[in-house]
């Protein structure tokens, strides 16, 4: 499984609304404002479209350029409580690549993660999702179903200050966690109506 709380634990310490791992980029060096620039350019890949643009985001969320961008199985592995295992599984559902967007909201503490993973075949994205959601946790929240198949959870955030929603779903060959973060609260429409956009592009 691979666990939101992880990118979210480094966007959160370089926002200053944590104090876990400070693997986060630092806020003054790599968010931009988004009066400045009408539009954050992230880096390029096939899958970069799959991701959120700015226009998509709420007012005060601004991509983090030095945590986004294309990513290898081997990464995204490691978002996971057990890299080894869950390396193997995305080998064995035909994994190929990888895109992660990092948003956060300096002023709010909000914190935003998408990550749009692409395998050889539809059924091998179905394997890689239903992996994910059996090892889901959280509250389940009720919403229209998003691409072919999707879950939307609520939980409280790692270390207890604010709540954590995930949506996940697959559309094709291509799942998505989108992983919003907000204190006290976090709104789930935030994070589905961000995630119906996303499967509308795929």
């Amino acid at each position: 499984m691979r666990l939101p709380g992880v990118l979210l634990l480094a966007l959160l310490a370089g926002c200053g609304g944590s104090s876990g791992p400070s693997a986060g980029p630092a806020p003054s060096s790599s968010i931009e404002a988004s009066t400045a620039v009408p539009d954050i350019a992230l880096p390029a890949d096939p899958l970069r479209d799959l991701v959120p643009r700015t226009s998509d985001l709420p007012p005060g969320l601004v991509a983090i350029l030095a945590g986004s961008g294309p990513r290898d199985a081997h990464t995204i592995a490691g978002y996971s409580a057990d890299p080894k295992s869950a390396g193997t599984l995305l080998t064995q559902h035909g994994f190929r690549s990888a895109y992660v967007a990092q948003y956060a909201d300096p002023a709010t503490g909000r914190v935003l993660s998408v990550v749009v993973s692409r395998f050889s075949t539809a059924a091998g994205a179905t394997a890689d999702l239903d992996a994910d959601l059996k090892a889901s946790t959280g509250e389940q929240i009720k919403a229209g179903v998003i691409g072919e198949k999707s879950d939307v959870r609520r939980q409280p955030l790692p270390g207890g200050k604010g709540q954590l929603v995930t949506v996940r779903f697959r559309k094709g060959a291509t799942t998505w966690l989108v992983a919003y973060g907000a204190s006290p609260t976090a709104d789930p429409k935030v994070a589905t109506d961000l995630a119906t956009t996303l499967a509308s592009r795929a």
